[in-house]
């Protein structure tokens, strides 16, 4: 049962790049100019006539990042204003295709769950609760801060996967991340401007955090429920800035400390979770960057956990013959 609640939690604290709670006043170490492995990282060898660039983003923690925050890094301004070609995951549009679609989906979902997901008649949550407490503390959250008060109707399973992407929507909603900066600048260039995820991957992302209380119906609803309860609780427990130290050390652009911050976290992907989120996109970005630095000068801007780890991106490129060195 460990394994649903960490799966849980993985959606709403790691899929999103650690995408939670806003928060100000941070205490950031500004000597980013410092000879220190950062967030970029030069591309050369293998044929290219130009160089091209890596730039690991964070995607948010509900911090609202600024240009000139972000400019500090070494290198990144010449760098950028020099880039024929500048890539994000996802385009920004306005409303892009695949955010249409997602509302779609979204609103369908909510207004008429699968199935599977509705309670069996005569079923309450109040007798599968082991407390009276634990009840009340369900019933006021997904009463309140769900705004459905016959939430009874659906399963827990069902409100599993709704409290995880509800966070994680919430969480986003008008926060300006690193990508999102980085983008409201990149208008204002020439380059030309791609996205290396197409509207499919964005949608099974989506997929992937609706369908997170699937694994729950092998259990019995009594297990759900205590799943459900450690999730609630949890985020009631949870302090209001519970990512300080991640947006912290990404604004000291130390690659090396970000990257051991991520594998001493407690709340670890499972393999399977690597490959969907990291891995397999990877792979997929690997083509695209090498046809756009054929050529051209690129820079290509993604949360930097595609950077780090078995599956990086820069592991990648360097196994296909390219020189990956960071930008000292």
């Amino acid at each position: 049962m460990n394994m649903f609640f960490r799966k849980c939690f993985i959606i709403i604290l790691v899929m999103i790049s650690n995408n939670l709670f806003a928060q100000t006043n941070l205490n950031t170490n500004t000597d980013t100019l410092s000879n220190k492995t950062g967030f970029l990282w030069e591309i050369s060898g293998n044929g290219l006539t130009k160089k091209s660039y890596l730039f690991g983003t964070c995607h948010g923690d509900g911090y609202n990042f600024t240009k000139e925050e972000i400019f500090k890094f070494k290198g990144l301004a010449d760098v950028f204003q020099k880039a024929d070609v500048i890539g994000f995951e996802s385009t920004m549009e306005p409303k892009p295709k695949h955010n249409k679609a997602a509302d779609m989906l979204f609103y369908k979902w909510i207004r008429n769950p699968d199935p599977k997901y509705l309670m069996p008649r005569g079923v309450y949550y109040k007798r599968l609760c082991d407390s009276l407490a634990e009840f009340r503390e369900i019933d006021k959250y997904l009463a309140d801060k769900m705004f459905d008060t016959e939430y009874w109707k659906k399963k827990p399973s069902y409100w599993v996967s709704r409290i995880a992407l509800s966070e994680f929507v919430k969480q986003r909603a008008g926060i300006q991340m690193v990508d999102k900066v980085l983008y409201d600048e990149a208008i204002k260039t020439k380059a030309k401007i791609i996205a290396l995820d197409d509207d499919t991957v964005q949608l099974s992302l989506l997929h992937l955090s609706m369908n997170v209380g699937n694994g729950l119906d092998t259990l019995s609803l009594k297990k759900q429920v205590i799943v459900l309860y450690e999730c609630i609780h949890a985020l009631n427990l949870m302090p209001d800035h519970p990512l300080q130290e991640l947006t912290n050390l990404y604004l000291e652009n130390d690659y090396y400390k970000m990257e051991s911050y991520f594998d001493k976290s407690p709340i670890q992907e499972s393999k399977e979770e690597k490959e969907i989120l990291v891995r397999d996109r990877n792979k997929k970005w690997v083509p695209i960057i090498e046809k756009n630095m054929t050529n051209h000068s690129c820079l290509f801007a993604f949360g930097c956990r595609h950077m780090m780890g078995e599956y990086s991106i820069i592991k990648m490129l360097r196994d296909q013959g390219y020189t990956v060195e960071p930008v000292l």
